[in-house]
């Protein structure tokens, strides 16, 4: 016959041990465990289980002593038999509070490598790729790439002698990248293929091209390169020049860019005081123009950056502080569409990090998501960006916008077609995902710990190599890593 008073009894015992554990483990892990909430990185549920194990302390104290004083008094129970109870039940109840304590969190990304600091500590980052499970990180001295899992180096490139990166194509292709040399203050010398696999210099040709960003562009198979009086289209396969296209009298190539199937050249054009510009798409193959449309412009351009090469989007600032400033949006047939302004009464976008910032490959604080720009802004005199907003490429109205407590330090097109934001407070990152036609969260933010000062303060890149997120920051320096991994937990 079960005796149901001593099973009432142990129970009761069990019961107050696994609440005094529940209250050291959750009170453990929130101060000292590898999900703790560290320099605003928190995750959604952290109250909540901050909260239940500041309640766990006092109920487990409470618990542990009435069964206590009632085994010893009314039940007389003894000691050993009193304390061997509340024992098990302390240790049977740590699995299943440690699981309950992970699930009130939420997800979270836990930082798994991190590349170790830039030597010579002078050499900054210049621009990025991100291929698949390998991360290339460019410095002025050359190309290194990661392996994206566990960090591993695969392969390092050097600069030649005395050169250094000069330029980035924007767009890889068939697992390869173009590169710029340039000497010390001297245009880029020459371009050279790589494949992103091995390191490996496919081919190298001579050139006399601008640094800087939006000088050479990879479509599939073809390198296009804008130089002083003509964009040349080079064949992938050896290099050799397979169309050119001559610009006229006074002209220069402003930008190039690629998508797959297409080659975009913005062209400026002066004539005294008269400036011109000109956009055009070309077929990436043979260098014969697509569509061509003037730009809505009379003095020479303070900004222009290339967001998509197909669609054609591009933003454009002219030194005329009452001239266009804008993204200008392009149909298939060359008809403009859209003009969402730079700066407004109430919002400015913030496109890029800057212009310092990967020199050689900007980092886009942008992304064009199908029909939609989605971007950075932040308010006239604010230290920083808080906000993301999106806007209609149709016809440049409002979509949406949201507002964070941190810093939005990269945005990026994820590989599910959704827009994925880092924000950064402190050094501590959350990745967040965005439905880019409503601004609607998919899923939860996902925090990154595993360590301290993770995201720098400068421009900062963020990829999905499909297993988790990589991030890459232009200054690798002792305090921050150049480039780190994330999983989720």
């Amino acid at each position: 016959m079960i005796e149901w008073r001593r099973v009432a009894k142990r129970a009761s015992l069990a019961v107050a041990g696994a609440l005094a554990g529940w209250a050291v483990l959750f009170l453990v892990l929130n101060t000292m465990g590898p999900k703790r909430c560290s320099g605003g990185a928190c995750p959604s549920g952290d109250g909540t289980a901050f909260t239940l194990g500041v309640l766990f302390a006092p109920l487990g104290v409470v618990a542990v002593s009435l069964t206590v004083s009632l085994a010893r008094g009314r039940w007389a129970w003894g000691r050993r038999r009193v304390w061997g109870t509340v024992g098990c039940g302390l240790l049977l109840g740590l699995v299943p509070g440690r699981l309950w304590h992970d699930s009130l969190y939420g997800p979270r990304l836990d930082a798994v490598w991190a590349a170790p600091p830039d030597r010579p500590s002078d050499v900054r980052g210049v621009g990025n790729w991100g291929v698949g499970s390998t991360l290339v990180r460019a410095r002025s001295d050359g190309l290194t790439a990661y392996n994206t899992r566990d960090g591993q180096e695969r392969w390092t490139l050097a600069a030649p002698p005395r050169q250094s990166v000069c330029a980035l194509g924007a767009r890889t292709g068939a697992g390869t990248g173009l590169v710029g040399f340039a000497g010390y203050r001297q245009p880029c010398a020459s371009v050279a293929l790589v494949d992103l696999s091995t390191g490996r210099t496919r081919w190298r040709r001579a050139v006399t091209v601008e640094p800087g960003a939006g000088r050479i562009a990879l479509a599939d198979g073809t390198a296009a390169v804008a130089e002083d009086t003509a964009v040349r289209g080079l064949n992938a396969a050896d290099g050799r020049e397979t169309w050119r296209r001559n610009l006229g009298t006074g002209c220069r190539a402003g930008a190039v860019d690629a998508s797959a199937a297409r080659v975009l050249l913005v062209e400026q054009c002066e004539d005294g005081h008269a400036v011109r510009m000109r956009i055009t798409s070309l077929d990436a193959r043979t260098g014969a123009p697509r569509w061509s449309a003037p730009l809505p412009v009379a003095s020479r351009p303070e900004e222009l950056l290339v967001l998509s090469a197909e669609p054609a989007v591009i933003a454009l600032r002219e030194s005329d502080a009452r001239g266009t400033a804008a993204v200008l949006s392009f149909d298939g047939e060359g008809r403009r569409r859209a003009a969402v302004p730079l700066s407004g009464r109430r919002d400015d976008l913030v496109l890029s990090a800057g212009t310092e910032d990967f020199a050689a490959r900007p980092a886009f604080t942008a992304a064009v998501v199908r029909d939609v720009l989605v971007t950075a802004v932040e308010q006239p005199g604010d230290t920083g960006a808080h906000r993301v907003a999106a806007y209609s490429l149709r016809d440049g109205g409002a979509l949406w916008d949201r507002s964070f407590e941190d810093d939005v330090a990269a945005l990026t097109r994820g590989p599910d077609g959704n827009a994925a934001v880092l924000t950064r407070r402190f050094s501590d990152g959350t990745v967040r995902r965005l439905d880019p036609r409503t601004g609607t969260s998919v899923g939860e933010p996902e925090p990154i710990g595993g360590e301290d000062r993770l995201v720098g303060h400068g421009a900062a890149e963020l990829y999905d190599d499909g297993h988790g997120r990589v991030v890459v920051n232009r200054d690798g320096t002792d305090d921050h890593p150049p480039a780190f991994g994330a999983r989720p937990r």
